[in-house]
């Protein structure tokens, strides 16, 4: 059994990833919606300059389906898939703590 105080929660990654590059920005773009499901790219960039030159630090990507995979689901799937594809870009870059998955994604599991 896995304990969810050992995994990070997004927010606290990109406050992280906010403190060393207070000029950051995320973009996150929907490339689906179909049947309940969406699908989500997050870019993160050091700065602006960087956005500019379409060179982002890493990227993620998420699905998830209204109703599945816990309450969060339930109301706000999409806006649970945005937050899921930014943790991803984040660990993708390095800011994940000891533990890949975030700790949305380990509420899902549980």
């Amino acid at each position: 059994m896995f304990n969810l105080d050992d995994y990070e929660t997004v927010d606290s990654r990109l406050k992280k990833y906010l403190k060393l590059y207070p000029d950051a920005r995320v973009i996150t773009k929907m490339h689906s919606n179909e049947n309940g499901t969406v699908v989500f790219k997050a870019a993160i960039y050091e700065d602006g300059k960087a956005l500019s030159a379409n060179l982002p630090k890493s990227t993620g990507w998420a699905e998830e389906t209204k109703g599945e995979g816990g309450m969060a689901n339930k109301n706000a799937h999409v806006e649970n898939c945005e937050t899921s594809a930014i943790g991803r870009a984040l660990a993708n870059a390095g800011y994940s703590g000891d533990k890949r998955a975030s700790r949305e994604e380990m509420i899902k599991v549980q």
